[in-house]
């Protein structure tokens, strides 16, 4: 291509000590370094969202069948032999919850109290954080709490006990309400680190004992049900609609969580959209480069024209020296930012301040749609740009 040959030869001259030379390389340092950006900032926030993903992971199932009304149903109106046997399931696990009163050395709080049985570990990787003690300990008597609801009681030490109340739907009194309380004795089996929301919230014991405290013996609030690798949630949520009847609502994680993901989507777009009102002000450097090569190559231009060199060569070949300075630019730009985010995701340069066990380090994950997507759009930038630049600049020559 003409044009493409004649604005390399201009932009790369052998003129080392032209000004234009140097306003050059700062508009090409000026679309790296917001390029760099960018891509970085999109894996921050794709690590983020992942990290925060995987940890929802672990609290809520792939899919869970709860009432449709009321807050528990009757476990034996279930097969739940037959959800087991479904094909793309990997295990099944009834639990029930309700909130009640913790107390532990003259400390009290409410805690949302989930009894779960022996296939709830497989479930859900709840094993994973449990950082001291073990989930196990669930079905010896102890309970495995969330760091900041064990830290709210004082209960640091394993085998602490720990007194659970909770109201007594068959012995309501109004004379003496002592008599409409139910309580369970429980000890400390386990703690578990993850982020705020979870360490607040969680509340674990075995599902009988749960049952006996809340006077809701053969029910549960809901089935919790792991889904085999590579198969459709969705899809899957028919069967299983089938089997468990329309008096039970059945939702995967995403549907739970529906809310949390179009906030995350949006948080997503409102940082790409900054990064790009940046790019678009570092893409005016563009337009000190192309302006000075135009003023000195006006000689060119009359001589190109009277070659027989139409006003649309002479416009493609200044606007090809903005297109081959953004192109440069962005090519220095995706190599530092994706070396920087590899870097990060491999060696963790740099770390989150504090003691967390789950997150040392900020996470990043690069995705190439996300790095296709800042390459787009600075090169189009660039490319209208340097278009609307040349065009104003040619009328008045």
């Amino acid at each position: 291509m003409l044009w493409f040959n004649f604005a390399r030869r201009y932009i790369f001259s052998p003129k080392s000590h032209s000004v234009i030379n140097v306003i050059a390389s700062v508009s090409v340092l000026a679309i790296a370094i917001p390029t760099a950006a960018m891509i970085i900032l999109m894996a921050i926030f794709e690590g983020f969202g992942e990290t925060i993903a995987s940890l929802y992971t672990s609290v809520d199932a792939d899919i869970e069948v709860v009432a449709r009304r009321g807050q528990t149903f009757d476990e034996e109106s279930v097969d739940i032999e037959a959800l087991r046997t479904l094909e793309g399931v990997c295990s099944v696990a009834p639990y029930i919850e309700q909130e009640v009163i913790a107390a532990a050395h003259g400390r009290r709080t409410t805690i949302l109290l989930r009894g779960v049985d022996n296939n709830y570990g497989e479930v859900l990787d709840i094993a994973r954080m449990t950082t001291r003690g073990e989930l196990n300990n669930i079905f010896s008597g102890g309970i495995v709490l969330g760091a900041a609801l064990a830290s709210e009681l004082s209960t640091y030490g394993l085998g602490t006990p720990i007194e659970l109340y909770a109201m007594n739907r068959k012995q309501i009194s109004t004379l003496l309400p002592t008599s409409g309380i139910s309580h369970l004795s429980t000890h400390l089996g386990g703690i578990v680190e993850a982020n705020l929301d979870i360490e607040a919230s969680l509340a674990l014991i075995e599902i009988e004992s749960a049952q006996q405290l809340l006077n809701y013996k053969g029910r549960v609030s809901g089935i919790a049900i792991k889904v085999a690798t590579g198969v459709n949630s969705n899809s899957l949520c028919r069967d299983i609609q089938q089997i468990v009847g329309e008096e039970l609502d059945v939702r995967t994680r995403q549907m739970k969580n529906a809310s949390m993901n179009a906030i995350l989507e949006m948080e997503k777009f409102a940082i790409l959209l900054i990064g790009l009102f940046i790019a678009i002000v570092a893409a005016f450097a563009i337009v000190g480069s192309v302006i000075m090569l135009i003023t000195e190559k006006q000689r060119d231009i009359e001589t190109i024209r009277a070659m027989g060199g139409t006003r649309r060569l002479v416009q493609h070949i200044f606007v090809g020296e903005g297109v081959i300075l953004t192109m440069t630019g962005v090519a220095i730009g995706t190599l530092l930012g994706t070396l920087l985010c590899l870097g990060q995701q491999h060696f963790g340069w740099i770390t989150i301040p504090g003691h967390s066990t789950i997150l040392t380090a900020y996470p990043v994950a690069l995705r190439g749609v996300d790095v296709i997507t800042v390459v787009a759009l600075v090169m189009a930038i660039g490319w209208l740009i340097s278009t609307l630049t040349v065009r104003s600049k040619l009328q008045k020559l």
